[in-house]
C-alpha cells in the first residue's frame, strides 16, 4: 500500500537524522571540545526535521483498526470478527509501533502479533520452521547485549597533543626567526653611549591538510529492517578514523632524529636524558610521554633493586609516578603517560606543545542514495595537517638541513 511506503520513507529518514545527531555529539565529545557552529545549525536542522516527520507518521500511520468495543459489540452478530488473528500489513507498520511503544494502542497492536506468533509457531522444534533473521521467518533468535567491538577507540595522543580546528586545505604558519637572540640586548659600554640594536625574521611555512576517510555501500533492506544500523554502521566507521587518525600523529612524532637509548636497563637516565634534550630544542619542558601497551606494560613492570615497583597503583612513597594494570592512568617522573594502539613497540616519545601541531577539520557524514542497487553510499571523512616547527636552521643552500626535534624518542626498553 502506499500509506506503508510512505510510512518506511519517513521512519528510515528519521533514523538517519537522529544518527547524524549522535555522530556529531560522539565527534566533539571524544575531541573534549565545543560543537561547531556548523554542528549546531545541523543538529537544529536534523531535529526540525525530525519533528516534521513524527508528526506526518503520526497522522499517516495512525491505527485505522477496529476498536476493541466495537468488535466485541460486532461479536454477538458474526464472532469470526474477533477470531482473526492480528496481522501486520508491512514491516514499516511494524517499526512504527516499534518506535512508539508508550503509546497504548501501539503497545497493544505489538502484544496481540507476538502473541499470535507465539501460538503460531508452537514448541515442537522439529515442527518449526528454521531461525532467519529479520521477517523472513517465523522464528527469530533474539540477542542479548551490546554488539561488542574489540577494535581500538578513542585518539589519546591526538587529544594529549590539542586539536587545532581549521576551516582551510592550506595555511600558513609563521615562526620567528633570532639569528640574533642572544646578542639581542647587551649592556651599555658608557652612559649616553648606543643601545645594541638586532633585528630578526618573521617566516611563514605552509601546511596542508590532506583528506583521510573512507565509505561503504549499505543495503537499504538492512536500514529499513533494523532501526539503529545505520548508526552502527557510521560509530564502526568512525572508529576506523580514530585508529587512521592516532596512527597519522604517531607517524609525525617518529620523525625525530632525536633519539635517546636505555643503556643496562636504566630507564630514568634516559627519560632524563630525553627531558634535557626536549627543553634543549624547544626552550620549554616536557609534558607528556607517549607510548604503546607494551611500552605501557614495561614501565608498570619495572622494579627497583629491593623488588618494589617505580610506579606503584596505590600508596605510593618516594616514587618516582603512579601506575596500575587496571587502567592507563599513568604519571612518569611528573609527565602525563599517554598510552596508544597507533604506537606498536616499546618506544616512548617525549614532548610538548612546542614539538609537533595537530590541526583538523571533521567533515559531516555523507550519504548517496543508490535506487539501482536498492542502497546507499555511507562515507566518513576529515582532514588532517602537522607541523613540526624547527628546531635548527639549516645550513647555507640547506647544508646541512633544518631539524625538527622537538620530540624526542627513547629506545631501547625492554
Amino acid at each position: 500500500m502506499a500509506v506503508d511506503a510512505l510510512v518506511q520513507r519517513f521512519i528510515s529518514e528519521r533514523d538517519q537524522k537522529v544518527a547524524l545527531i549522535e555522530n556529531l555529539a560522539s565527534v566533539a565529545e571524544d575531541e573534549g571540545r565545543d560543537l561547531y557552529e556548523t554542528d549546531l545549525e545541523t543538529i537544529q536542522n536534523a531535529r526540525s526535521r525530525i519533528v516534521a516527520l513524527d508528526s506526518q507518521i503520526e497522522k499517516v500511520g495512525a491505527d485505522l483498526e477496529m476498536a476493541d468495543s466495537v468488535k466485541a459489540r460486532l461479536s454477538r452478530l458474526d464472532p469470526t470478527v474477533v477470531s482473526r488473528d492480528f496481522q501486520y500489513r508491512s514491516a514499516g507498520e511494524y517499526v512504527w509501533d516499534m518506535l512508539h511503544q508508550q503509546q497504548p494502542e501501539a503497545s497493544a497492536r505489538m502484544q496481540k502479533f507476538h502473541r499470535r506468533a507465539a501460538e503460531h509457531l508452537g514448541l515442537d522444534k522439529a515442527n518449526t520452521i528454521p531461525t532467519a533473521g529479520g521477517f523472513n521467518g517465523l522464528v527469530v533468535a533474539s540477542t542479548s547485549g551490546a554488539i561488542l567491538d574489540p577494535s581500538p577507540s578513542g585518539r589519546p595522543l591526538f587529544s594529549a597533543l590539542g586539536v587545532n580546528p581549521v576551516t582551510s586545505s592550506t595555511f600558513m604558519r609563521p615562526r620567528i626567526v633570532d639569528a640574533n637572540f642572544s646578542t639581542g640586548v647587551a649592556a651599555q659600554g658608557m652612559e649616553k653611549s648606543e643601545l645594541v640594536s638586532k633585528t630578526w625574521d618573521i617566516i611563514a611555512e605552509p601546511v596542508q591538510m590532506t583528506v583521510y576517510g573512507g565509505y561503504i555501500n549499505v543495503s537499504e533492506l538492512l536500514i529499513d529492517m533494523i532501526s539503529s544500523s545505520l548508526d552502527m554502521v557510521v560509530t564502526h566507521m568512525n572508529r576506523r578514523l580514530e585508529a587512521l587518525s592516532e596512527a597519522a600523529v604517531v607517524t609525525e612524532i617518529a620523525k625525530t632524529t632525536e633519539t635517546v637509548a636505555v643503556v643496562d636497563g636504566n630507564v630514568m637516565a634516559a627519560i632524563g636524558d630525553a627531558a634535557a634534550l626536549v627543553f634543549a630544542n624547544t626552550g620549554q619542558l616536557p609534558t607528556w610521554l607517549a607510548m604503546g601497551p607494551e611500552g605501557w606494560g614495561a614501565l608498570v613492570g619495572l622494579t627497583d633493586l629491593a623488588g618494589r615497583p617505580l610506579f606503584p597503583a596505590v600508596g605510593p612513597a618516594n616514587a618516582l609516578g603512579t601506575g596500575g594494570v587496571n587502567e592507563f592512568t599513568m604519571t612518569v617522573a611528573g609527565l602525563r603517560a599517554v598510552v596508544t594502539a597507533g604506537i606498536t613497540d616499546t618506544t616512548l616519545y617525549m614532548g610538548n606543545r612546542y614539538g609537533i601541531e595537530v590541526y583538523e577539520r571533521r567533515h559531516p557524514v555523507m550519504q548517496a542514495l543508490e535506487p539501482a542497487v536498492f542502497g546507499r553510499q555511507v562515507a566518513v571523512a576529515t582532514s588532517l595537517g602537522f607541523y613540526s616547527p624547527i628546531t635548527a636552521e639549516a645550513g647555507p643552500a640547506d647544508v646541512p638541513p633544518a631539524e625538527r626535534n622537538g620530540v624526542v624518542k627513547i629506545t631501547g626498553l625492554t
